[in-house]
């Protein structure tokens, strides 16, 4: 007996927060630009308000798709946390982002809940007053003479290598993942992460 008609964005709000939450808390490269301070020693607010400001742009706007919130998440994570992914994470984010909001629409949130609980649990670090363990970046030239004095929250003045400035870090989160609907991709978690020095956030 499914609904021939559309639930209103408005009223999926907060289930689809649930939703972004849940994805955004599995993404990798999102922790990692926190964990290495890309966002300054208040990542972990801007990755709680990334999470309401994706909630809300899919759900106010009448038209979203994953090719939309896809440039969106790119250019946050640019600007906020000078990150590049070129894992394909952010692809394949925005395109399940997208998948389950259009699922909610039509009445399908059962389906949207069972396809998320075969992903397995996930812990959930993107909470206000968590504490997150700041890690250096794992450089082994100009860490000694660059600013060493405080502790890695600070900006971590750290020369970039000479790969392409971007971040290569996978989606990839808790190991019981078969099963879901989306292949994530696994591999090793900080090889090639690369600081990038781009458009600073104001």
């Amino acid at each position: 007996m499914a609904s021939s008609s559309q639930i209103p964005l408005a009223q999926l709000q907060p289930v689809f927060k649930e939703i972004v939450e849940n994805i955004f808390n599995r993404w990798t490269a999102l922790r990692l630009a926190v964990e290495h301070g890309m966002g300054g020693p208040l990542g972990l607010n801007t990755a709680i308000e990334i999470i309401n400001y994706i909630t809300c742009y899919c759900t106010e706007n009448k038209r979203v798709d994953a090719y939309d919130l896809r440039e969106v998440m790119e250019e946050i994570m640019d600007q906020e946390f000078e990150t590049i992914c070129e894992d394909e994470s952010v692809k394949e984010i925005s395109e399940l982002l997208i998948k389950y909001l259009n699922l909610l629409r039509d009445n399908k949130e059962e389906q949207v809940r069972l396809e998320l609980a075969r992903m397995g649990p996930c812990e959930i670090w993107i909470k206000s007053g968590n504490r997150i363990k700041m890690q250096a970046m794992d450089d082994s030239s100009g860490t000694d003479d660059d600013n060493d004095d405080d502790d890695m929250d600070q900006d971590m003045d750290m020369e970039p290598t000479a790969a392409p400035a971007a971040t290569r870090s996978a989606m990839n989160p808790t190991p019981s993942t078969q099963g879901s609907t989306t292949e994530f991709l696994e591999e090793d978690v900080d090889p090639g992460w690369t600081q990038v020095r781009g458009r600073r956030r104001r």
